[in-house]
């Protein structure tokens, strides 16, 4: 918009917002990692099912829930046996109702986005808002969101070593330092409630 010739006070940013139930109190979480959203080729979770065996924490689950797109989610199933995951990687259906959408985030004691590429991750804002753990790859869009080992932990994308060693790096952590971790992740989402993006829009109307 600069190069276009825009003055930078006349730019204002609205960003997707979240509605204000993801910021009231979570629940405790169970041993599982989610996954929440699109199963398709540029959510990249073959590196994530990958890192699974070098997960120190071997009773730990993995839950993908969402659509699945074929011939990928065959492909998933068989990378899934040929590593004997069975019973350490599960699918869930698709969640679209927000109160059913809470319910399963809180269930995890972290939240992981492997995608190859992202914009602005409705699936991160929405984890961080409910005070989970947050691992994503360092695509622009989860970059923009997470700073690495201060909201969130970020990871090289595509590599399943780095993967596996940021999920290691929060098992390991103490629960006092995952709990700063999870109010600062909070907090940094704060400006994608719908109540104060509605507000930031009422104010723009007033002042035009």
């Amino acid at each position: 918009l600069n190069k276009l010739g825009i003055q930078e006070d006349k730019i204002v940013y609205i960003p997707n917002g979240i509605p204000d139930e993801f910021f009231k109190n979570s629940a405790k979480p169970k041993d599982k990692i989610i996954y929440l959203g699109r199963v398709s080729p540029i959510k990249n979770i073959e590196t994530l099912i990958q890192a699974i065996p070098f997960v120190s924490n071997k009773k730990i689950i993995l839950e993908i829930i969402g659509p699945v797109e074929q011939p990928y989610g065959e492909s998933l199933n068989r990378l899934i046996q040929s590593n004997n995951l069975q019973e350490r990687v599960i699918f869930s259906p698709a969640i679209f109702n927000t109160k059913d959408k809470i319910k399963k985030l809180d269930e995890g004691k972290i939240f992981i986005l492997p995608s190859k590429s992202e914009g602005m991750p409705q699936g991160i804002i929405e984890a961080m808002a409910r005070g989970r753990i947050v691992v994503a790859s360092d695509t622009k869009g989860a970059s923009d969101l997470i700073a690495d080992k201060k909201n969130g932990f970020l990871f090289k994308t595509g590599d399943i070593e780095d993967c596996s060693r940021a999920i290691n790096e929060i098992l390991a952590k103490k629960t006092k330092d995952l709990e700063k971790i999870k109010k600062t992740a909070k907090l940094s989402v704060e400006q994608f409630r719908w109540s104060v993006i509605i507000k930031k829009i009422e104010s723009l109307i007033k002042s035009s």
